[in-house]
């Protein structure tokens, strides 16, 4: 079976080679097409294919997607953004894939990082559909945070992809103005797109207005229950940037209707219940949440710091302030086996360097 490789791109000359670099180890061809750039974007990805194609941007990432797809002459094609990374450790596993693909497959999920630790090792990622069949069944959806829907034969495998924006770069409200236009046009909004619509609110500070659209999802008797999870959490962080501490707190009790209590909720409620100085309670919270195992097949999102480094720092802060140095030692030591160079670690250590003098 053959691989195709797309990439949709706009002014990524600083980062585009960066994304190419391993492609050749893994893709029998591959495809750009430049939705407007007004630097050497094009000339970046002339260095790596002769397949490079303009598309007019009409504010619809599907639509730029599915038309880099229709230039494919492969059997699967696989997408990346410009400022994704694929290692070449990665990449030799992606050629391994594709080598055993024999067309029954239709999907092929893999990993997206988007946070590693100091040390390069993943701690925020989630599954997406990666390596897709040619089949005029499966294609982009979605004007914003397109997705291919998942369907026939799914697999999940472990090579990721790494989401490496540069430094400094401005994130920018292309994607808000999208669903503000959306929204001004009556369009009506799927699940995914009031969910995502309400994230880009809150990332762009208007807390208000996210509140009230993931109110909207919840309320909803459709929609994935990782988003819904999710949705209840975003939903506290937006009642409590709105002063609203209580109404915070139970959004994320919310969260257990959706299913087993995550690390992700449990390490937010120990914050909450931390911050009333309820050490006791909080304890018990952040003992929950390294407690549970994350679900990585589910799709969610998830912080892999909420299963164990989190949970262990903030311990740490609890039995200080109990007075039980000795725990709260025992758990500074979890926290620093699993993130040595990280400034609370640092801090404790000589905080506990201190005390020990004493």
């Amino acid at each position: 079976m053959t691989l195709s490789l797309t990439v949709i791109v706009k002014n990524e000359e600083d980062v585009l080679a960066r994304a190419l670099s391993t492609a050749a180890v893994y893709a029998d061809e591959i495809i750009i097409v430049d939705t407007g750039s007004t630097d050497k974007t094009t000339e970046v990805a002339r260095r790596f294919t002769d397949k490079v194609y303009c598309f007019p941007w009409v504010d619809d990432f599907s639509a730029a997607r599915n038309y880099a797809v229709s230039k494919s002459d492969c059997d699967y094609w696989m997408w990346l953004d410009a400022d994704d990374i694929v290692s070449l450790e990665n990449a030799r596993k992606i050629a391994r894939l594709k080598n055993s693909l024999d067309g029954k497959t239709d999907i092929i999920m893999l990993p997206y990082v988007l946070e590693t630790d100091g040390g390069g090792k993943p701690i925020f990622s989630y599954y997406r559909e990666r390596i897709i069949r040619k089949t005029p069944t499966l294609m982009w959806k979605g004007r914003v945070h397109e997705a291919v829907e998942l369907k026939g034969a799914v697999v999940k495998k472990s090579a990721y992809i790494l989401h490496a924006k540069p430094i400094g770069r401005m994130i920018g409200t292309r994607n808000l103005d999208i669903y503000k236009k959306m929204a001004a046009d009556g369009e009506v909004f799927s699940p995914r797109d009031l969910y995502y619509y309400a994230r880009e609110l809150f990332y762009n500070g208007d807390f208000s207005a996210a509140a009230k659209n993931f109110r909207a999802f919840l309320d909803r008797p459709d929609g994935f229950k990782v988003n819904k999870v999710d949705a209840c959490i975003m939903l506290s962080r937006c009642l409590l940037k709105l002063g609203d501490a209580e109404l915070s707190k139970k959004a994320l009790f919310e969260s257990f209707v959706y299913g087993v209590p995550t690390g992700e909720a449990c390490c937010e409620i120990g914050q909450r219940v931390l911050g009333e100085k309820d050490y006791s309670a909080a304890i018990y919270w952040f003992k929950c949440a390294y407690s549970v195992k994350p679900d990585r097949a589910s799709g969610a999102f998830i912080d892999a710091d909420c299963y164990g480094f989190l949970p262990f720092v903030w311990l740490t802060v609890c039995y200080d302030q109990l007075g039980d140095i000795l725990n709260a030692y025992r758990y500074h030591l979890r926290a620093k086996k699993l993130r040595p160079d990280h400034p609370s670690v640092i801090a404790n250590d000589k905080y506990f360097s201190g005390i020990f003098k004493k």
